[in-house]
This record gives C-alpha cells, sequence and structure tokens, in this order.
C-alpha cells in the first residue's frame, strides 16, 4: 500500500509540475552555483562527501530550468549513483561545463558496473525499474522535466580517470539571448 501511495504521488507530483510551472515564467538559473549548492545538501543528507566529486566548469552559464525541479532531477541522479558506485573516494562525480551556443552540460557519473542492454533499453520509461523496490518513476520524471525546459537528458558509459563507468548527463538548452 505504501509502494503504491508513492507510485500516485509521484505521477501527481509530475502531472502538478507540468501545470504549475510554465517555461516562460522561469528565470534562468546559474548552473555552477546550483550545482555546487544541490550537491553540498545531498552529501550532507546521505554523509557521501567522501565519495563525491564536484567540478564546475560553466563559468557563469545560465540555464533555463526551474530551481526545484533541477535538485529534483540531480538527487535522483546522485541516488542512483550512489546506489550503484563502489565505495571509493571519488567513485561519484558531478562535473558542468559550457559549450557551444550557449549550451551547458550537466554530467553525473558514478564508477558502478555497466548497466545491461536490456535495461539502457528501457530507462527513461515509466514504471521500469532493475530494483524490486524501485516504483521505476525517477529517471521517466527526470526525462520529462527536462524536455518541459528544452533540455536533454542521456546516458552513456564513459572513463574518468582511467576508471569506467556510468554517466547520466544534461544538455541544458542557451536562454533565449544568449549566444
Amino acid at each position: 500500500a505504501q509502494r503504491l501511495a508513492r507510485i500516485v504521488d509521484e505521477v501527481l507530483n509530475i502531472s502538478r509540475a507540468q501545470v504549475t510551472a510554465p517555461e516562460h515564467a522561469v528565470a534562468a538559473l546559474v548552473l555552477d552555483e546550483s550545482v555546487r549548492r544541490i550537491s553540498a545538501d545531498w552529501a550532507a543528507q546521505t554523509s557521501s562527501g567522501g565519495l563525491m566529486k564536484v567540478e564546475t566548469g560553466a563559468a557563469e552559464a545560465a540555464v533555463v530550468f526551474d530551481a526545484e525541479h533541477l535538485r529534483r532531477v540531480m538527487i535522483n541522479l546522485l541516488d542512483n549513483a550512489l546506489r550503484y558506485a563502489t565505495s571509493q573516494p571519488g567513485a561519484i562525480e558531478v562535473a558542468t561545463e559550457g559549450m557551444a551556443q550557449g549550451q551547458s552540460r550537466l554530467s553525473v557519473w558514478s564508477d558502478g558496473q555497466p548497466l545491461e542492454k536490456t535495461v539502457q533499453t528501457h530507462l527513461f520509461e515509466p514504471f521500469f525499474s532493475s530494483e524490486s523496490r524501485s516504483t521505476g518513476l525517477g529517471l521517466y520524471i527526470c526525462r520529462e522535466l527536462c524536455e518541459r525546459y528544452g533540455a536533454v537528458i542521456g546516458y552513456q558509459r564513459t572513463t574518468r580517470h582511467a576508471v569506467e563507468g556510468n554517466e547520466f548527463f544534461v544538455l541544458f538548452r542557451a536562454p533565449a539571448g544568449a549566444s
């Protein structure tokens, strides 16, 4: 019953997000500042500061995204990273970078085992999960929130500091008038 209640709450929350936050009413956020704050809050709440490294490189890049929605996306990606990362220092890395045409990129990387191909195929679908206790809505909600603001979320297997890992990334569009 509690699991079903949580599923209903998550579906209602994403529905409310679509209704209550029209894109044109959202002020641009300074990406690096927001990422540092959210990462620090998450590390303090999960006692995972020793596992995580944060590298901000988007300078003063601004992104069109609601602050609470960015927090929700990052917390979900960080929780997933923690679930599958090893206990080594630096097992989780959060990074930002500025890109061409005023776009920005956020990535959450962890040194976990590769995702199975079948899992990769369905990552962002609702109610899909490789965990029996999961609602399967976390990455789906992340995708829906990203799409709402013209951002793209994706997954790839990458190497950082000579260690293979799983990277989830968000590509933000440039704010109107940025170049």
